[in-house]
């Protein structure tokens, strides 16, 4: 039985101009705000990065501004399924043996039934893998400078903010699932932070759910969620095939446009890896500056890619972003509705896509076509 993936002969569209930089977690914009000043953790962070003691200091004061009866009914449960014992856990000793083509289907399968819109397989890129944990376990409260559980065992193994990253998995699928657009239009408010949140639930249940399916067939699986990431979702995602990487930051498929959450797991189930995809949206992005312009904080940039550990893409101000939704008491998902790929799933926008993706020279017209039919609110 030949268990080796087919390599690949398509490469990812996103364009690698130096060596690759692993991410280091601590230094994420969610990971940064949450720092409590005067604690061990903030003052290490702040002694080696000086130049972000004072704009984390003003992030900090908003990091639980986004709270009410919406945020806290959606974004609150999904704290139970990031303990280590959940996203990852014991194998069976009892191994199920099928040839790669036949487990990518089951997979892709399960995946779906659970409720993924998109599911892509890649083989996990180490560079996509943080180097450190940043973001603290949860059922914690750090203000008194050290964790203190609520119904979880005071004997927690897990990782905690600074411990190295190891992920040694060679295959990830990724799972991309859709947003009710109707309730993310109208910019920053507690519907926003409903959907979001509903469907970040329902993402991180997924991929508990489907790595848990996987370790019942005898091989290692672990979830990775909006509560406890071990590596970069979107990348992985364009290595998976489901899209590409949009000016907005986010992942750009064909037929949801960047109107998704994400959630993965990685494994070492054998699989097929999927191609990358060529949708012509690095074309199609730097021919459209929607998200740019609609941005409210001004956190996406007009002006041309520049390289980023290694990687050549448009880069945002996170930190404009997060005060934003501070400043605000509630999440955003402007940039993702105004994309022009992220329209209905209907006739006219699958056809409208099509010709995005396959005739270069009709994208400017479309570009130009979704401003004068869809302007920004």
């Amino acid at each position: 039985m030949d268990m080796r993936p087919p390599i690949s002969p398509q490469s990812p569209t996103y364009e690698v101009v130096g060596p690759l930089e692993r991410v280091d977690e601590r230094d994420t914009v969610f990971a940064r705000a949450s720092l409590i000043s005067g604690t061990p953790q903030e003052r290490e962070y702040h002694t080696k990065h000086p130049e972000l003691g004072q704009i984390d200091q003003r992030m900090a004061k908003f990091y639980h501004r986004n709270t009410g009866p919406y945020f806290e009914s959606v974004f609150g449960p999904v704290d139970a399924l990031a303990l280590p014992d959940v996203v990852d856990g014991p194998v069976s000793e009892t191994k199920l043996l099928r040839p790669p083509d036949q487990f990518t289907s089951l997979t892709k399968r399960t995946a779906r039934t659970l409720g993924a819109d998109l599911v892509g397989v890649g083989l996990l890129n180490q560079a996509w893998v943080y180097s450190h944990k940043g973001r603290h376990p949860y059922f914690e409260n750090y203000k008194e400078g050290r964790p203190v559980f609520a119904g979880v065992a005071s004997d927690y193994t897990g990782l905690v903010w600074g411990d190295p990253l190891s992920i040694k998995h060679r295959f990830v699928i990724v799972m991309a699932f859709t947003q009710n657009r109707r309730l993310l239009r109208d910019g920053a408010s507690g519907l926003v932070d409903f959907e979001i949140g509903r469907v970040y639930a329902k993402s991180a249940l997924a991929s508990v759910q489907l790595a848990r399916f996987i370790r019942e067939l005898g091989y290692p699986a672990r979830a990775h969620h909006l509560r406890n990431y071990g590596i970069m979702v979107v990348p992985a995602a364009v290595d998976c095939g489901l899209g590409e990487l949009g000016r907005c930051g986010f992942l750009i498929t064909k037929k949801f446009g960047a109107n998704t959450r994400i959630a993965c797991v990685t494994t070492d189930l054998p699989l097929f890896p999927d191609e990358p995809a060529n949708l012509g949206i690095q074309d199609f992005c730097s021919k459209c500056l929607k998200c740019a312009k609609a941005c409210p904080a001004g956190a996406i940039t007009k002006g041309d890619k520049v390289a980023v550990r290694g990687v050549s893409k448009w880069e945002l101000s996170r930190e404009k972003c997060f005060l934003y939704w501070g400043t605000k008491s509630h999440s955003c998902a402007i940039c993702q509705t105004v994309c022009p790929w992220s329209k209905p799933d209907t006739f006219l926008h699958t056809a409208v896509a099509t010709i995005a993706v396959k005739i270069p020279p009709s994208r400017r017209l479309l570009v130009w076509a979704d401003e004068l039919l869809f302007p920004p609110k």
